[in-house]
Order: structure tokens, then C-alpha cells, then sequence
């Protein structure tokens, strides 16, 4: 939501791989803020020195709320969306040597053809990028030139459209709000916020990655949960769904493209029902989960052998923390505390997944998505 208010070479969201090197001792980092009223002028490029943790900016590239980054598998090229539902809405796409962001592609998500209003998520697959519109309720991908810029508008997915009839969707309720792809490869899974409910995508060819369409999970019960986002665990063998509105964690054993509930528990006791962001530790031993709005923190939970997940302690963060990420050595979280202009650095206790405030933090406007790259 605003400040105001994805070839099957299968290219990755960065930080599901594991096999990256990184330069010893030290970690780059994509940042993506809103610019609205904000300190911000675009995407922010970092440095930070693992052993004192001090931070240093090193490039930058203006463009209008950046508030989803991510990076190709080659590490040449980020792309962003740009948050707006005022006809402003799109992604961009960008060069990346060295510490030289530059801009080389963007394209509006076109109202008139499908709404695509607030995109707030994107993820790489078959040769295309696909966003994730809040506002618009729908899903939109873009086909990718061979240089790894944006070629066109190649497919839309509206549930209201696709399952008109059925009485499923109603206009104006369908929130999507995140795309993740399966493990094994073979599906894209969308989170449906409004809707309450996960679409499952067969991934299509090259330049078309949404396939035939289904619900694979909903919520039913006089009860609003709003899922919101979506991981799947490094074995691939379970999926865990946070849910904004109703602060439930939803685990899922994984099996042939099915997500077979297994455990709902609570993931946050505050007042604010504005659950966020999910990540697992590198190890696979600890989930987190980001909340704000009030008593704003990250959850901890252990992950058992049978998948199931157990909370296990709370820690405090800053104002707002809606993304944060895990460096791919599982030593520290960081975390986008929005409203304090400022991404607090947090210590892993690699035995018990407690998180330890270092005091140490990155001072940016206004950060909202945090992306380690090489």
C-alpha cells in the first residue's frame, strides 16, 4: 500500500539463493523506499562491513516508490515497481555495474486493459516479470527482451474476470499482494489479500507465466485474515502463509502442487493487525515474521521436523518494520523500519533464533524492501 495510504532458466528472487558468493566480510544491499513526502529520492545501493557493521552508500538511481527490488539471477540487472493507483503505476528496470544504477526500461501498468493500481511485489520466471497489484487486485507480467529490459505487457490475470459466473469475486475486493514460485518449479503461487485465498498458476512458456489458474487454498469463516505473504520452506516440503489483517500464521505441507493445511497459530498478539513481511533462516531451523502499526516487532519461531512451526519470543524494532531480509550466512536481520528513515541491524542466534538489538542501523528515508546482492 502507499506511503500515503517473475525461459524456466527460472531466475530467483535473490534472496532464495544460496549458492552466491559474497566478498569477505562484507555484503551489498539493494534498498527500495517510498518517495512520497518522504527523504528518499529512488533505490539505494549499500555497503556493510559484516565485522563492525558499519554502512556506507555507495550508488543510487531516482525513480518514484521503489517499494519492491529485486535482482536478476546474473546480478546485472534490478527491477522495481513503482507505486501508485493515480495512472503513475509501472516497473523499471536497471543496469547495474559496479555501483552505477541506471535506468534502461519502464512501462506503465495500463488501467484501461486491466487494473493494475498499487503494484507492490514483483518475482522473475519463464523469461517475464510479474507484479503483484494491490489496488488493481490482479496480476501482471512482462515479457523480458534478451538484454533483460522490459519488452511488453504480456498477460493480466483478473479473478473476477477469470472466474466470472461462480460468484467467487466481487470488483474491488481482490487484493494481490505477493507471487512466489513453487519449489520444485512447476507453479507460481499469488496471495489473494482480499479474497482471502492463494491462486496456483501452472507456469507457462517462455514469456507466459501464467498457466492455467485455480484456487489452491482459501479461508472460509465469518473471519478476514488477509494473507499477505507467502515462503516456502528450503526442502521444499512446506509453505507458511502470514496473514495481515487476523495476525495468523498458516502452515502447509507441499505435495504435487497442493497446499494441504497443517497448523494455525497466532503470530502476533499486538493491537495493530498489520502483519507483514516472512522470511526462514538459511539453515531452515527459524521463521520470522515483520508487524506494525502497534507493538511493532518481529515474531521468532522454531520449525520442527514434521514442519510445524512454534513461537518462540518477540523482539521490539523500530517504527513500521514492514520488509526485512537475512543475510545469506544467517548472522544478521535487517530490518526497514519505514517511519524512522532507518534499517535497524539485528544479531542471529544461530542456536535458539533469538534476535539481539546491535544498536547499529543504516539512516535511509524511508525504506520499505531490503535485497542482499553480491
Amino acid at each position: 500500500m502507499p506511503f500515503n495510504r517473475i525461459r524456466v532458466s527460472l531466475i530467483l528472487p535473490l534472496l532464495m539463493m544460496s549458492s552466491i558468493s559474497y566478498a569477505q566480510g562484507s555484503y551489498r544491499i539493494l534498498v527500495g523506499s517510498y518517495t512520497q513526502n518522504t527523504p528518499a529520492t529512488g533505490i539505494s545501493l549499500y555497503s556493510l562491513d559484516t565485522s563492525t557493521l558499519q554502512s556506507s552508500l555507495e550508488g543510487s538511481a531516482p525513480t518514484d516508490n521503489p517499494s519492491f527490488v529485486i535482482l536478476s539471477q546474473d546480478g546485472g540487472t534490478v527491477y522495481c515497481v513503482n507505486e501508485f493507483n493515480d495512472g503513475r503505476q509501472g516497473v523499471s528496470s536497471f543496469s547495474l555495474q559496479g555501483n552505477t544504477l541506471k535506468e534502461t526500461s519502464h512501462l506503465s501498468i495500463p488501467e484501461n486493459i486491466t487494473p493494475g493500481g498499487d503494484p507492490c511485489n514483483l518475482l522473475l520466471a519463464s523469461g517475464a516479470i510479474v507484479t503483484s497489484n494491490y489496488t488493481g487486485g490482479t496480476l501482471t507480467s512482462f515479457r523480458l527482451k534478451e538484454d533483460g529490459t522490459l519488452d511488453a505487457l504480456s498477460q493480466a490475470f483478473n479473478p473476477v474476470k477469470e472466474f466470472q459466473g461462480l460468484g467467487l469475486f466481487k470488483e474491488g475486493d481482490a487484493h494481490m499482494h505477493c507471487a512466489v514460485l513453487s519449489p520444485d518449479g512447476k507453479y507460481i503461487f499469488a496471495v489473494n489479500l482480499g479474497n482471502d485465498c492463494v491462486h496456483r498458476f501452472e507456469l507457462g512458456p517462455d514469456g507466459l507465466p501464467l498457466g492455467v489458474s485455480t484456487v489452491a487454498w482459501s479461508h472460509r469463516g465469518p473471519s478476514h485474515p488477509g494473507p499477505r505473504h507467502m515462503v516456502f520452506s528450503q526442502d521444499g516440503k512446506y509453505a507458511y502463509l502470514l496473514c495481515e489483517l487476523g495476525d495468523k500464521l498458516v502452515s502447509f505441507r507441499y505435495q504435487g502442487g497442493n497446499l494441504i493445511p497443517m497448523q494455525t497459530v497466532t503470530a502476533y498478539t499486538g493491537k495493530g493487525h498489520g502483519s507483514a513481511d516472512i522470511h526462514i533462516s538459511p539453515d531452515g531451523r527459524f521463521l520470522y515474521t515483520s508487524h506494525r502499526l502497534k507493538d511493532e516487532g518481529i515474531s521468532i519461531f522454531s520449525i520442527g521436523a514434521g514442519g510445524k512451526v512454534r513461537r518462540t519470543g518477540f523482539q521490539p524494532t523500530g517504527k513500521h518494520p514492514r520488509n526485512f531480509a537475512i543475510s545469506p550466512d544467517g548472522n544478521l536481520l535487517l530490518c526497514a523500519c519505514r517511519d524512522d528513515d532507518r534499517i535497524e541491524i539485528y544479531r542471529i542466534d544461530k542456536k535458539t533464533g533469538a534476535l539481539s538489538n546491535t544498536g547499529k542501523s543504516i539512516e535511509t528515508g524511508a525504506p520499505v524492501c531490503i535485497q542482499f546482492i553480491r
